[in-house]
């Protein structure tokens, strides 16, 4: 099973005395060296912008079980944030499906994305390192 997470960091689950942790869209994110064009390339662990992590066993047990109590209500689940699969082509349709979509913890450009009246401050100290 694969289960698919757009949240940016990811989410540990613990359930039934098993903890997982899904990977995030963010899963290899090096802030020193930003990914070229805005999103990060396709690998094992991410597609199309949404984390993969494979689970097998009590583990995928345990996060069913998660998720068929966490999708009854508001969150990641029901948005279908965080999804389960059976294959890495579902698991692209699905990553595909929800591209465009925002978690509401996406990253904003202080250029375009500030509230109207909200200013960067240019003046601001660098901080030393």
């Amino acid at each position: 099973m694969l289960v698919g997470c757009k949240l940016p960091h990811g989410l540990e689950i613990s359930h039934e005395g098993v903890t997982v942790t899904l990977v995030g869209a963010n899963v290899g994110y090096d802030g020193d060296n930003p990914w070229r064009n805005g999103g990060a390339p396709d690998s094992a662990d991410r597609i199309s912008g949404v984390g993969l992590t494979k689970l097998e066993g009590a583990q995928a047990d345990a996060v069913m079980a998660w998720m068929d109590i966490s999708g009854r209500g508001p969150g990641p689940v029901k948005s279908g944030m965080i999804f389960a699969v059976d294959t890495k082509a579902e698991a692209s349709k699905e990553a595909q499906l929800l591209e465009d979509e925002k978690t509401g913890l996406d990253g904003i450009d202080p250029a375009k994305d500030l509230p109207k009246g909200v200013e960067t401050d240019t003046d601001a100290p660098k901080s030393k390192k």
